[in-house]
């Protein structure tokens, strides 16, 4: 197997796992705010996009040591974070105004498909051609967008479909449907 499949496969399986472990750390934190930055805190299509950025994130943190040298990393991280973005409120959306509804295995696949094709764009990028200086900064500038974006969004949530808990209509923190929220409720 080749060093590009090795790291299309083992990224992969990391980001499907700790995605979907990360979809429970919240509750398990009891409501920790911090955890919750890294993990869902509700339903929204946001909060399961967030999922999959925070696994790729961690898999940055490691091959950032021994792929950062290709000149073309940057460009395939960033890339690699728009792609769940992307892929995942296209292929929801899409199959629920099809379907009028959501079925939980489809959903799981869909984040599935998010993290293959996430590492897939990765990996082709990493081997071509190098990039120019311009479009590599650019990328640069991406993952910073991307990453100032994923810290702030659960807690300041623009009010709109990608951000509304389906369970309890409401956004970010506050749309956590566990013990925290019925609290608030009767404040």
């Amino acid at each position: 197997m080749t060093q590009s499949w090795m790291i299309f496969l083992v990224e992969t399986i990391i980001i499907v796992l700790l995605g979907s472990l990360l979809h429970f750390t919240y509750a398990w934190s009891k409501e920790n705010e911090v955890v919750g930055i890294f993990s869902a805190v509700n339903e929204s299509t946001w909060e399961h996009i967030k999922l999959a950025l925070s696994a790729i994130f961690a898999c940055m943190l490691v091959d950032v040591w021994f792929l950062g040298s290709n000149h073309n990393y940057w460009c395939a991280r960033s890339i690699s974070f728009l792609v769940p973005v992307i892929v995942v409120p296209v292929l929801f959306y899409g199959y629920r105004a099809i379907t009028g509804y959501s079925v939980l295995v489809v959903d799981i696949l869909i984040f599935v498909i998010a993290a293959i094709a996430s590492e897939a764009v990765f990996v082709m990028i990493l081997n071509a051609p190098p990039v120019g200086s311009i479009l590599m900064g650019a990328s640069m500038v991406i993952s910073v967008i991307i990453l100032v974006l994923y810290l702030l969004l659960t807690k300041f949530p623009m009010h709109n479909f990608l951000f509304e808990d389906p369970i309890t209509h409401r956004y970010g923190y506050d749309g956590h449907a566990g013990p925290r929220k019925l609290v608030r409720k009767h404040k």
